[in-house]
């Protein structure tokens, strides 16, 4: 089965698409060795038409072991050492991910 999960991340005051692009960018290597891939460039979110989630960007990973890619992710030396930078930019606080699976 496979698996996309939906990262719905608001900005930080001050920061922009293009800060949090950026960043994606410099993780992608720690991502992909870890068996996530985008779906897309990310999506910037224009209004909430329904619900309170709050959101600029929007993006979609896929993976096959979504518990061991993010796992491994988030102790992988490379992407560590982003971390101060990604909180920077987005407010974790107030993000989500959702995972989710295509209908067979």
């Amino acid at each position: 089965m496979t698996y996309v999960l939906v990262d719905i991340l608001p900005l930080k005051k001050g920061k922009s698409v293009a800060d949090a692009m950026s960043y994606f960018d410099k993780v992608k290597p720690a991502m992909e060795r870890h068996g996530l891939t985008r779906l897309n460039e990310p999506l910037e979110a224009h209004k909430m038409l329904r619900g309170t989630q709050t959101a600029n960007l929007v993006n979609l990973f896929e993976t096959v072991d979504p518990e061991s890619s993010m796992q491994g992710m988030a102790s992988d030396p490379e992407y560590q050492s982003y971390v101060p930078l990604r909180d920077t930019i987005f407010d974790l606080d107030n993000a989500s991910i959702i995972l989710t699976s295509r209908f067979v």
